[in-house]
């Protein structure tokens, strides 16, 4: 699983309704994270700042919480 699909998997499980803290998705993807897998950081922040870049998360302070657009998106790919 990508960086950027564990993130949106995160952020819908925590379903906080002003976004999902940086710190909160990060510790809960580590700790979902199979044990042969490596935690890199760099690739984690790059993906949550190209996720922002291409609309599909809103950053809110501190927090990230899906976009509008992007939950659109998901349900019209599921039908």
């Amino acid at each position: 699983m990508s960086y950027e699909a564990g993130i949106v998997l995160v952020i819908d499980e925590l379903k906080d309704r002003m976004g999902s803290s940086m710190v909160a998705i990060k510790k809960h993807m580590q700790a979902n994270m199979s044990s042969d897998k490596k935690w890199l950081n760099a690739t984690f922040l790059t993906a949550l700042k190209s996720g922002v870049a291409a609309g599909d998360f809103i950053k809110v302070k501190n927090s990230y919480k899906l976009s509008p657009e992007f939950k659109k998106k998901r349900i019209d790919a599921a039908k």
